[in-house]
């Protein structure tokens, strides 16, 4: 069977299995103290041996929060079906990654699937970014579908407002009672997007749009800080993100 390192994915609004090949599969790994060159000099020469052809890997760097220094190796897309197909160097693959990648780790997590959800992401065709904004919504069990349900009217509403923004979803697939959805906001313009005002406020047009199209009640009830959508999630963290191209064979500039 195929080995896939990390992914974030999207949960469908008709249940958990995919369609096509939109799923990804990630790995997060973490080089040990010290051991940041050497680990990315060995990544390249292994990624230039075994993941340069058909099995190829996009690599993200986290440069903010806990995770700093952590990597996120990405690859797909591809469907439940690729699963099934066997790799013909696989073996090899595992052991020049084992001795040669894995000694300069502390931390290797493989084997996430995410699967992305276009219905819910927003105006990401054609923006070109090599940094980005991730949330990850950690959501209550039994509750993800309600909480996509509130997040697909943002997508009306920045729809209706024209938003300058522009992000990609996914949902944790296979994830039992660890339900996830992940949010990466394109920064075409870099980090200094951040800045306060750089973009043209929408606050206040978003939230008239949304009380015309589904009343202030709903509003009220959703944005209040102890009911709404905080009641369909137990946490949620944010960390920047930037595209690693010299440690990736294939990029994408959504952040897919």
């Amino acid at each position: 069977m195929r080995k896939f390192l990390l992914a974030i994915m999207l949960l469908p609004f008709a249940g958990l299995f995919s369609q096509g090949k939109t799923l990804y599969g990630v790995a997060l790994v973490q080089p040990k103290p010290g051991q940041s060159q050497a680990f990315e000099t060995a990544w390249k020469t292994h990624l230039t041996k075994y993941h340069n052809g058909e099995s190829k890997r996009t690599v993200y760097e986290i440069v903010s929060g806990d995770n700093t220094g952590t990597y996120q190796m990405i690859d797909g897309p591809f469907a439940y079906a690729d699963l099934d197909k066997e790799m013909a160097n696989e073996k090899v693959h595992g052991q020049d990654y084992l001795g040669t990648v894995s000694p300069k780790l502390d931390v290797d997590k493989e084997g996430y699937i995410y699967r992305w959800v276009d219905t819910l992401s927003y105006n990401f065709t054609g923006v070109t970014a090599t940094k980005f904004v991730q949330t990850n919504y950690f959501v209550k069990q039994g509750k993800m579908a309600d909480f996509m349900k509130e997040f697909r009217r943002s997508i009306v509403i920045n729809e209706q407002i024209k938003s300058p923004s522009s992000y990609t979803v996914y949902v944790l697939m296979l994830a039992g009672s660890k339900s996830q959805l992940v949010i990466r906001s394109a920064l075409k313009d870099g980090f200094k997007q951040l800045e306060t005002n750089y973009l043209p406020p929408t606050t206040e047009a978003f939230k008239a749009a949304y009380i015309k199209q589904y009343g202030q009640g709903d509003w009220d009830t959703n944005r209040a800080p102890s009911a709404g959508i905080y009641n369909l999630i137990d946490r949620y963290e944010t960390y920047l993100v930037k595209a690693r191209k010299d440690l990736s064979s294939t990029v994408s500039s959504t952040g897919k």
